[in-house]
C-alpha cells in the first residue's frame, strides 16, 4: 500500500488543478483498508470514520479517502483521478457548497412511466451531441437536450431539483476527476468517457438509480458545454442553483420526439422493482433482532441504499442518533430501518 501511495501522489502532484476548475488544488489524501489507514508520512490503525470513497473532515481539515482492497491490482493513474474526484468534494466543502442533494427524499423518486421515457431520451440526446463532431449539430443537440429535461421539470415537480443537486455535487467532480485523467492518461480518459456515453445509452438498473445516473450526466454535460463553448465553471459557494438551471435559464420545455420501445422500458422497469424486493426478500430470510426507538437518520452510504415503502434497506451501514443520545450509533448493515408516517428521515424501528 505505501508504494501504491507513493505512486498515486506522484501522480496527483503533475496535475494543473487550477486548469480543471479555477481555484482548485490539490487536498490531502489517505488510502485505507480493513487494518490501516495509509497516510503521506504516517500509519495509523483502521477506524470508522472512515466509510467508502469519499472527503471527510480529519484533524480540522477535509482531506480525500479511499478504500483499496488489493494494492496489487490497483491502477495508480485511475485512482489518481478518482481521488481527485473526491478532492473536488474536499474543495466544495470548504467554499461553502449549499447544493447537495437530499438522498433519503431522492428515494422517492416517482416511477412515472413519461418521466422515464423522457429522461431516456434525453440520455440518449446527450450520448449522440459528446460522440458527433459536427459543432452545429452538438449546440442543436444541446438546445434539445436542455428543452427536454424543462418539460420534464413541469412533468414531475420539485423532485427533479434532487436530480439537478446530484448532478451537480456528482457530475461537476466525476468531470473534474475525469479532465485530470486526461492529464494523465488521455488513452484512460477516452475510455472513461466512452463508459459514460455506453451508460447513458444503455437501458438497465443504473438507469433507474437516479443518483448514480447523475455522474455520467452531470460529467458529460460539462464536457459538450466545454466542447460548444459554454463554461460549466462558476464560483462554488456563490449561488445556491444548480448546474442544469445555471445554464438553461432561457430554454424552453419541449418534449422530444420519443423514439425508444416502450414495453422494453417497462420490462426494464419492472425487473428493477423485482430486484428490489428481492433484496428485501432476502433481508427476512434470515432471522433478524428487530429494536424500537426514537431516531433519526444521520449517516448513511447513499450508493448502497434502497427504499420499498416505509422501509430503507441499507446494505453498508446506517448511524441514528437519538434525541436524547449525544453519540450517534453507527450500525453495520444490512440494516432495515423503519420510517415514521410522513417522514424521511425519523424512524421507529431497525431491523438488523
Amino acid at each position: 500500500m505505501r508504494e501504491l501511495y507513493k505512486l498515486v501522489n506522484e501522480t496527483i502532484d503533475e496535475i494543473d488543478f487550477d486548469k480543471i476548475w479555477s481555484g482548485f488544488s490539490k487536498f490531502n489524501f489517505a488510502l485505507y483498508d480493513k487494518k490501516n489507514i495509509y497516510f503521506k508520512d504516517e500509519v495509523i490503525p483502521y477506524d470508522n470514520r472512515f466509510l467508502g470513497n469519499t472527503s471527510i473532515e480529519y484533524n480540522g481539515e477535509y482531506i480525500a479517502i479511499w478504500h483499496v482492497e488489493n494494492p496489487c491490482q490497483a491502477d495508480s493513474q485511475i485512482l489518481a483521478a478518482d481521488l481527485v474526484h473526491e478532492m473536488f468534494h474536499a474543495f466544495q466543502r470548504t467554499h461553502n457548497e449549499n447544493r447537495y442533494p437530499n438522498d433519503l427524499l431522492m428515494l422517492d423518486y416517482p416511477d412515472n412511466a413519461e418521466n422515464y421515457a423522457v429522461r431516456h431520451m434525453e440520455n440518449l440526446i446527450l450520448a449522440d451531441a459528446l460522440l458527433s463532431t459536427d459543432l452545429s449539430i452538438k449546440k442543436e443537440l444541446l438546445k434539445n437536450y436542455l428543452s427536454a429535461r424543462k418539460y420534464r421539470e413541469n412533468l414531475i415537480g420539485d423532485i427533479i431539483k434532487q436530480e439537478y443537486c446530484a448532478e451537480t455535487i456528482e457530475g461537476i467532480a466525476e468531470y473534474v476527476g475525469s479532465k485530470a485523467l486526461k492529464q494523465i492518461s488521455h488513452e484512460k480518459y477516452t475510455k472513461r468517457v466512452n463508459g459514460f456515453i455506453e451508460n447513458l445509452k444503455t437501458l438497465d438498473n443504473r438507469f433507474f438509480d437516479t443518483r448514480r445516473l447523475s455522474y455520467y450526466t452531470g460529467a458529460v454535460l460539462c464536457i459538450l458545454l466545454s466542447e460548444v463553448g459554454i463554461s460549466a465553471h462558476h464560483k462554488i459557494g456563490e449561488t445556491e442553483k444548480p448546474l442544469f438551471s445555471l445554464i438553461a435559464e432561457s430554454s424552453k420545455a419541449e418534449k422530444p420526439v420519443v423514439n425508444i420501445n416502450i414495453a422494453n422500458l417497462f420490462e426494464k422497469a419492472n425487473s428493477c422493482t423485482n430486484d428490489k424486493k428481492s433484496k428485501f426478500n432476502d433481508f427476512f430470510m434470515t432471522t433478524r433482532e428487530k429494536v424500537e426507538g426514537d431516531y433519526f437518520i444521520c449517516g448513511y452510504d447513499p450508493m448502497n441504499m434502497i427504499k420499498m415503502n416505509n422501509m430503507i434497506l441499507c446494505s453498508h451501514f446506517v448511524m441514528l442518533k437519538g434525541k436524547d443520545c449525544d453519540e450517534p450509533l453507527f450500525i453495520q448493515g444490512p440494516i432495515i430501518v423503519n420510517l415514521k408516517k410522513d417522514s424521511f428521515n425519523e424512524i421507529y424501528s431497525y431491523v438488523k
